[in-house]
């Protein structure tokens, strides 16, 4: 297992999705230009496609072509055993028949890895994030889709620390995680200052090796949840205990599994403090070298977008890719989840599914087009949509 795994603070902040399965990723090789111990590699995708329902409506669907530029450039050093990096990313989105709702997204992370001995090692990372909210999601959904004039703006701050005591091959290590996320929107104040909020999370995990490329695992987790207003009632302190195991028993399989039970006890006597059970599950299984099945699940809580105390989600992916020859490769996807607005009467139903094929021109250069179809079944008037988009994508590097 690596060191440090994608914990949902930071990751899911930098690491935004470009679509709802991956899309061409790590499809190119791409070079770096070196200056003595720095590495400079920069990168480009372009994806132009169709979108038929932008706004994620029930009705008065609008559709519009969609032109998306990201740019990229990370600085890579290392020194011995420590590595240090700085990633930027530039997200231009521009729709034809929609002006109104072009953005220009904005990603800055950095990583610094310290390499101590064969018992100590730290990892430290930071990130900015400037963003949007689509219209149609987040705060403004069915009939409320386009109450504003352009998508909703925010910005995301966020620090995260995680210190590893023993050696990789020893009976046991912990780790210890702490982080920050400060999150704060920008415009239409008047609806969005109330969703104004700042996360820190806590977690220490303590893995113990039952096979040479197997370990227990046993982690407590604490969030913190504290809204900046005053007058908000949702300021919550949510706590998971977990059991599992991570795994990379063969060449065909590997992932990590965790189940327990998880609390959420809000600040306010005027909302409820709820429990139950929660899992994690990440999975990969190759068959063969050129076919790999990804598997993922998990049940969480999510803060609430203006209805319930909040989020009660179960999801589940699905996506097989498999290489038909050196040069192509096809990607099929399904995902559903299930979101239940605890303390509110709402429940919705997600499923998506999508398929995709990969052309690798060059080491450099590589074609992607892509296909999804996603649908949401609100027990709500006005929330049900279907849309259906469909990509081509180009990444260009070095």
């Amino acid at each position: 297992m690596a060191f440090m795994e994608k914990n949902n603070l930071f990751y899911a902040l930098v690491l935004v999705p470009a679509s709802f399965f991956t899309v061409a990723a790590n499809a190119i090789e791409p070079m770096s230009y070196t200056d003595g111990p720095l590495q400079v590699i920069p990168q480009v995708s372009t994806r132009v496609g169709y979108d038929d329902n932008i706004f994620a409506s029930e009705s008065n669907e609008k559709s519009s072509t969609k032109v998306i530029i990201s740019p990229s450039v990370q600085l890579k050093a290392e020194q011995g055993l420590n590595e240090y990096s700085v990633n930027y990313v530039l997200t231009q989105g521009n729709y034809q028949d929609s002006s109104a709702d072009n953005y220009t997204d904005h990603q800055l992370s950095g990583r610094a890895f310290f390499d101590f001995n064969i018992r100590n090692r730290l990892e430290l990372l930071a990130g900015y994030l400037d963003t949007h909210e689509d219209r149609g999601s987040g705060l403004n959904q069915g009939l409320n889709a386009t109450i504003n004039d352009v998508p909703i703006e925010y910005h995301v701050n966020s620090m995260q620390g995680a210190y590893e005591f023993g050696g990789k091959d020893a009976k046991g290590r912990i780790r210890f995680v702490a982080g920050v996320q400060d999150r704060e929107y920008d415009n239409f104040r008047t609806q969005t200052e109330v969703k104004d909020r700042q996360t820190v999370n806590t977690s220490v995990t303590f893995y113990y090796r039952v096979m040479p490329k197997t370990s227990l695992l046993f982690e407590v987790r604490n969030k913190d949840i504290d809204y900046d207003l005053s007058t908000v009632s949702l300021d919550s302190s949510e706590r998971k205990y977990l059991l599992g195991a991570t795994w990379d028993a063969t060449a065909k399989t590997s992932g990590t599994v965790k189940f327990g039970y998880a609390e959420k006890d809000f600040d306010s006597a005027l909302r409820e403090d709820d429990d139950g059970v929660s899992w994690e599950l990440s999975m990969r299984w190759s068959p063969k070298s050129y076919s790999v099945l990804d598997i993922s699940t998990d049940k969480k809580a999510e803060e609430t977008d203006g209805t319930g105390n909040y989020i009660d989600m179960t999801s589940l992916d699905l996506q097989w890719t498999h290489a038909w020859t050196d040069l192509w490769r096809s990607r099929v996807y399904y995902g559903a989840s299930n979101s239940d607005y605890v303390s509110s009467t709402r429940e919705d139903d997600m499923i998506s599914y999508g398929l995709g094929v990969d052309y690798d021109v060059r080491r450099w250069l590589n074609f992607g087009l892509d296909y999804v179809y996603s649908e949401r079944d609100s027990n709500q008037a006005n929330l049900d949509y279907e849309r259906n988009t469909i990509f081509l994508t180009v990444q260009g590097s070095l």
